[in-house]
């Protein structure tokens, strides 16, 4: 996930193009690009660690922004095995037989 934010930009050496680093990690941070399609965080780094302190609130902004990054189709997401059914069942997925 991405931020555009400039506070995270200038302090953190464009980490909120975290997605071009992956994508190529030898890229020089100045040269990191932002992609129309990569996702966006909802605020700067700094506001997502504030967010992590209250799980709920975490999940209420989050959640949505997953299941719209995947098109409604939370079976797309990376969800821990222990933990797929109970999220499976809030969002009406069902798995494929």
């Amino acid at each position: 996930w991405n931020s555009n934010n400039i506070g995270t930009n200038v302090l953190l050496y464009h980490l909120q193009r975290h997605s071009d680093h992956h994508a190529n990690p030898t890229r020089r941070y100045q040269a990191l690009r932002d992609f129309k399609e990569s996702p966006v965080l909802p605020t700067g780094y700094a506001g997502m660690i504030v967010l992590t302190w209250v799980p709920a609130i975490w999940r209420k902004v989050m959640d949505k922004r997953v299941l719209e990054h995947y098109d409604g189709d939370i079976t797309r997401a990376n969800i821990h095995p222990r933990n797929r059914d109970k999220w499976l069942r809030k969002y009406g997925a069902q798995e494929a037989a």
